[in-house]
């Protein structure tokens, strides 16, 4: 029986780094993933397909709008769905190589296909596709298994006819109309893109609002721009059936005590995720979970103290990026004892919805709840030079600011081109900047960059908590 220093289980965004980190620092580790290919749910079905169709969806929606910078294009501008999902495709494999090539080069690491479940506290059982299995043995483990589409208990024969994010990036003709089961990120990122394509768009959402993770009121703002542009929205909803026929959907919701129907010809469930725990057998390793997810400490260390878990499968916010880090300080608390955590307070994130909305910190209301003594700024890009250039002048930068002590303790951007302002946003809450330090940075003109100045100065100068 082969034997480990580490087992990392998901080659995704969170274990495959973890895996190169140990590895280079000495330890044998053996890595494993049941696609044969490193990048996990995010680069196959996740956030970076979804950013390239997206994409293409935002260069043909501006390709159509080009008359406002006064260019005339003649003929008839059309989308070639077909070549998009090719783009994609290829984009995928490239990176997918890249990092298996990258993989191949450490010593060290050993990277294997094949879904691995636990049969002792320190042995792993390797299934792979051809049937064959290699039992392995182990001193520590990484699970990093991610998380699946949530498929709530709908009624109807359409059920399991409907798209989920590991079933949309492979379709290559668009359909007339599509309901989205689901006002969350995924929902209105997809819903904004069918739009900007011209097919019709229904979002059904069960709670009060769209995005109900996010600064209410950029949500808000963002919720009646899609409405504005033709998306038919359902709010306080409940899909009771999808039912199927003659190639066709009808969907029957609940809302406000009515029953309503919709006839579409394609459906997209995007209401949550849940934690790839089964097959994992975590029983038999004393991992202990529930429904949401593997039960950690702050170290990421489960029920048994050689096992670690980051990522999407355990109880923690589902971002790449938050999977990444995780995992690293995971890895360093196996070599080094139980040192590492991440603060969630400084937690940055993006939404790719038209405009971007992006966060870091704190927002109102969770400083509210945690009772700061806080006040709000906002420079609204309306009046940015920047944003007016490009035909961007729209939404707002704001500061959740401790009024205490001037300390930047949140950062929300709901502008194009917020995914590109957030890093500066990220390193004020991370550095615990106050409004005095942010206010000192000389910025370049013009740039949007120059918000982050010019709303320091105008709250320190003018007093204007808008």
């Amino acid at each position: 029986m082969e034997k480990y220093d580490v087992v990392v289980i998901g080659a995704g965004p969170g274990g495959t780094p973890a895996a190169e980190f140990l590895a280079k620092k000495g330890k044998k580790v053996l890595l494993i993933d049941e696609r044969g290919k490193p990048g996990g749910e995010c680069l196959f079905e996740g956030c970076i397909p979804s950013k390239i169709l997206e994409t293409s969806a935002d260069y043909f929606y501006q390709a159509k709008k080009l008359d406002i910078f006064g260019i005339d294009i003649e003929g008839n501008i059309k989308v070639n769905w077909k070549n998009v999902i090719k783009r994609k495709d290829n984009i995928l494999e490239k990176r997918a190589n890249a990092a298996l090539q990258r993989l191949s080069q450490i010593p060290n690491l050993v990277f294997k296909e094949g879904k691995g479940s636990f049969i002792s506290e320190n042995q792993i059982e390797i299934k792979k596709s051809d049937g064959s299995t290699e039992t392995v043995e182990f001193e520590k483990a990484l699970i990093a298994t991610g998380s699946s589409p949530f498929i709530p208990p709908i009624e109807g024969n359409g059920v399991d006819k409907v798209w989920t994010n590991r079933t949309i990036f492979d379709v290559e003709d668009l359909p007339d109309s599509i309901l989205i089961v689901g006002g969350g990120p995924i929902g209105i990122e997809f819903g904004q893109m069918f739009n900007k394509l011209g097919v019709k768009v229904v979002i059904v959402e069960l709670m009060e609002r769209i995005l109900m993770p996010v600064d209410e009121e950029f949500a808000l703002i963002l919720q009646d721009k899609i409405q504005k542009d033709g998306i038919e929205l359902h709010l306080k909803s409940l899909v009771k059936r999808i039912d199927f026929e003659n190639e066709r959907f009808k969907i029957s919701f609940e809302k406000e005590g009515n029953l309503q129907t919709v006839g579409v010809e394609k459906v997209l469930v995007a209401v949550g995720r849940k934690p790839n725990v089964e097959g994992l057998d975590l029983e038999k390793a004393n991992v202990e979970y529930d429904k949401k997810g593997i039960i950690t400490n702050q170290y990421y260390q489960t029920s048994n103290p050689d096992i670690y878990a980051a990522g999407d499968v355990i109880k923690e916010p589902k971002f790449q990026h938050l999977a990444r880090n995780q995992a690293l300080a995971a890895a360093k608390n196996m070599l080094e004892g139980n040192k590492y955590s991440i603060d969630l307070d400084k937690l940055s994130w993006v939404l790719f919805s038209d405009p971007e909305i992006a966060s870091a910190g704190l927002t109102e209301e969770q400083a509210k709840n945690r009772g700061i003594d806080y006040i709000v700024g906002k420079y609204p890009y309306q009046i940015d030079a920047r944003a007016q250039i490009f035909d961007t002048d729209f939404g707002y930068l704001k500061y959740v600011v401790n009024k205490q002590t001037n300390e930047i303790i949140g950062v929300h951007i709901m502008t194009e081109g917020s995914s590109s302002l957030v890093g500066e946003a990220s390193v004020i809450v991370a550095n615990k900047l106050t409004l005095e330090q942010v206010a000192n940075g000389i910025h370049p003109h013009p740039t949007l960059t120059e918000s982050f100045e010019f709303l320091a100065k105008n709250m320190l100068m003018e007093g204007k908590y808008v």
